[in-house]
Parts: structure tokens; C-alpha cells; sequence
């Protein structure tokens, strides 16, 4: 293997480190909740994988498609006839609160898998 392919190589795994690791080290979180629940099951393995789930939800909300659900809700709310109040509270429930409440939620349920 030449050097410019393996530098190539080295670069998009680098890169596609740098943009998914977070999503990287969530996905082994839940392979190995998964597997566990499978070998060992506990009431604690299954807030660790549904909080791992829910977390993994969130990083890809925000990440990949929460703009696009963001902007045909307003689409398909604002179609009856311009509402400056109703865009207003549709931008915040998408892009503060489903966040917030997928994290929320998420780290709450690793909380409960390590407190029971």
C-alpha cells in the first residue's frame, strides 16, 4: 500500500472520528448493554440501554434531522395562514425542548441503571 492511499485512509477514519465520536462510544454503550441483558439480565441494564438509546436519539436529533422535521412542522402547521407565534413556539419546542428533554431523560436513565 502506497503512502498517499494510507494517509487517505488514515485521514477518513480520523475525520470520521472527529464527527461521530460521541455516536461511536454510544452505539458500544448500548452493544454492550445489549449483550448483558442478554447474558445477565438486571432491571439496571435495561435503564443503561434505553438511556444509551435515548442519548444516541438525541446526538442524531440535533446532528441530522431536526432541522428538516423542524421546518415541515412549521410547513404543515403554517399552511392554514401565517402565524408568527405558532413559528415561534414550534422553533423552540424543536430545537430547545426535544433536545433538552432527550438528554434529560437519557442521563436520567443511566442515573437509575447505577443507583439500582
Amino acid at each position: 500500500m502506497n503512502s498517499d492511499l494510507r494517509q487517505g485512509i488514515l485521514s477518513a477514519i480520523y475525520s470520521t472520528w472527529l464527527h461521530n465520536n460521541l455516536a461511536i462510544g454510544l452505539v458500544i454503550g448500548i452493544g454492550l448493554t445489549a449483550a448483558l441483558l442478554i447474558f445477565k439480565p438486571k432491571r439496571k441494564y435495561v435503564f443503561f440501554l434505553l438511556g444509551f438509546i435515548l442519548l444516541l436519539l438525541q446526538f442524531e436529533y440535533q446532528k441530522h434531522f431536526g432541522k428538516s422535521l423542524e421546518n415541515q412542522t412549521i410547513i404543515a402547521v403554517i399552511a392554514q395562514g401565517e402565524n408568527p407565534g405558532a413559528r415561534s413556539l414550534i422553533r423552540q419546542v424543536f430545537s430547545k425542548a426535544i433536545p433538552f428533554l432527550l438528554w434529560l431523560f437519557g442521563w436520567g436513565l443511566v442515573f437509575l441503571g447505577i443507583v439500582f
